[in-house]
């Protein structure tokens, strides 16, 4: 696999001109409960995005590690960038990407935070330039799905999965370092009617930053929803690069 930070610039020059796509992980610093450690988003999205490389072999770029937070900025801990300044940011990697001479740039975040921001930043790119194609590899319905199958505790909300079974089971399988199951708990907020439709601080709801059962997790758990959620996303970066007809060897 291909790993930007570990290259010396020759090394770059070339493997773009083998392979122009590269894969771009956004990650957080916030609170994930008593249980896990701050940039444990960092941690699972770097790890689902090499699985996705190495399976492609597309090129994978460094971690952006601190992104755009607000539902947990009243936490302890949780640090961010303004939703403007997570925009400009990512405008600034797709410019450095399209000098470098990329064709096409995936861009994937486990920290759903990040998501309103890039999708911000890569439209403006493209209202800019066309020629550099960028896609965000936003499949969590595939994980959703797996999840309904493989947990055992109630979801504590439709949407917002977080340092819950789920999350807490996908860092035991990408990362287990950063968690402390021992610290584990289970909380289930008490969330308001108009929690979906106004915009609400999460310690407003929850004083430990865990929505569900944390100690439900487990690595099994997570091996399943990690794997479903990365050969998703494999099929994704396969189809683009069939489409594009980019490095055409890679995507068969």
């Amino acid at each position: 696999m291909k790993e930007w930070k570990n290259m010396t610039w020759p090394e770059a020059e070339q493997a773009v001109a083998d392979m122009p796509v590269c894969l771009l992980p956004l990650g957080a610093i916030e609170a994930h409960g008593p249980h896990m450690k701050l940039d444990v988003d960092n941690h699972i999205c770097e790890e689902q995005c090499r699985r996705v490389c190495e399976a492609t072999g597309i090129i994978l770029m460094p971690t952006i590690p601190i992104g755009q937070v607000w539902s947990l900025n009243r936490f302890p801990g949780t640090l961010t960038l303004s939703y403007y300044t997570m925009i400009a940011v990512i405008k600034d990697m797709m410019y450095s990407f399209r000098r470098r001479g990329f064709q096409l740039v995936f861009i994937h975040s486990h920290h759903y935070g990040n998501v309103p921001a890039v999708k911000q930043a890569v439209r403006e790119c493209y209202d800019e330039f066309q020629n550099m194609k960028m896609v965000i590899l936003e499949e969590r319905q595939s994980m959703r799905e797996k999840a309904r199958e493989v947990c055992t505790s109630p979801f504590a909300h439709p949407v917002f999965w977080h340092a819950c079974e789920v999350e807490t089971s996908q860092a035991l399988e990408c990362c287990p370092d950063r968690v402390y199951m021992e610290r584990a708990i289970c909380d289930y907020p008490d969330f308001p009617k108009d929690f979906d439709s106004t915009p609400t601080y999460w310690d407003e709801v929850t004083k430990t930053g865990v929505m569900g059962d944390a100690t439900a997790g487990t690595k099994e758990k997570g091996k399943a929803l990690t794997e479903a959620e990365v050969e998703a996303m494999i099929r994704l970066v396969k189809y683009e690069l069939k489409k594009t007809d980019i490095a055409g060897k890679e995507a068969e």
